[in-house]
């Protein structure tokens, strides 16, 4: 059976599982480690090594031949030259060559590929190939979560910056006193719940425990949602119609409370002709994963 290594590495967790060339995962493939992504060198790496050496154990134990290695990589990231360029976590890894690295502490053949893909473009690209995107020609994809992401694509392609990143960023959209990142993940829903509720002591609250207190009608909880809808709908707007968006999808662990900010936010983007489908991922867990499948491209 052939297979292929697939792997998401989050800021949190780095996760993975075992597909087939339809994008179907092997039962018993999953799994997820910490990624230590504010740790030292040793540990982001061990953590790596850990992730690939339990997908190969798991492939070498079903018998299958090994494909290909895709793996989706939050920005910023030269998906070329396969190094990450961020400051804020993965920092002990900069511009470190990660393919040469896993080729030479796993044994993989080199002719195997190891490809690489923003985490964000992942997605759009696993919504277009078997999710909520396909048949729209122009779409586009937001990841909420400890971040905020944006992918777009233009006549079914994903469009990428020269570095492979997504071509349309919105994190450092200017709003307010700060940047639209404050306002719609994960520190801007403890923020602004923080301030409707009147609670000073937000630093342990997470954005499912809101989630779960708008869902026993907490009204400071309630209306966190609403207001986000709102800050995400006025940000958003100018630019789908600008970009002629279709379709606008939403991904990341908090988009698994998207019917809580979906009210408001449909209310903001209801005039804009062209944008005829707003709604989650077909699978958060998995829009990633086939993403970077897919992104392996003729090897499937």
């Amino acid at each position: 059976m052939t297979a292929y290594l697939i792997i998401d590495a989050g800021g949190t967790f780095l996760k993975s599982a075992i597909l087939d060339p339809r994008g179907e995962v092997f039962p018993g493939s999953a799994l997820s480690v910490e990624s230590f992504s504010d740790g030292s060198k040793e540990e982001i790496l061990q953590s790596f090594f850990e992730i690939f050496s339990k997908g190969l154990k798991f492939i070498g134990k079903k018998k299958m031949k090994l494909k290909g290695v895709g793996i989706a990589f939050p920005g910023p990231f030269d998906i070329e030259k396969a190094t990450s360029l961020m400051n804020h976590k993965f920092q002990a890894i900069y511009g470190l060559d990660l393919r040469k690295y896993f080729y030479e502490a796993t044994g993989i053949s080199r002719d195997i590929p190891i490809k690489f893909i923003h985490d964000a473009n992942a997605v759009l690209v696993g919504e277009i190939w078997k999710g909520n995107a396909q048949g729209f020609k122009n779409a586009a994809v937001v990841t909420l979560g400890t971040g905020l992401g944006f992918a777009v694509s233009k006549d079914g392609q994903v469009l990428c910056n020269p570095i492979g990143g997504p071509f349309y960023s919105i994190f450092k959209i200017p709003y307010k006193d700060g940047i639209l990142e404050d306002y719609t993940a994960k520190r801007g829903f403890v923020r602004i719940y923080g301030e409707l509720s009147g609670n000073e002591e937000t630093d342990q609250i997470e954005v499912s425990d809101i989630a779960q207190r708008a869902g026993q009608g907490d009204e400071a909880a309630i209306q966190t949602f609403r207001k986000v809808g709102e800050i995400l709908s006025e940000a958003l707007h100018d630019i789908l119609v600008e970009l002629k968006i279709e379709c606008l999808l939403f991904c990341g662990q908090i988009s698994r409370s998207f019917h809580l900010l979906e009210p408001s936010l449909k209310t903001g983007l209801k005039d804009i002709e062209r944008l005829q489908k707003i709604s989650v991922v077909k699978s958060i867990d998995n829009a990633a994963l086939l993403g970077a499948l897919y992104n392996i491209g003729s090897n499937l």
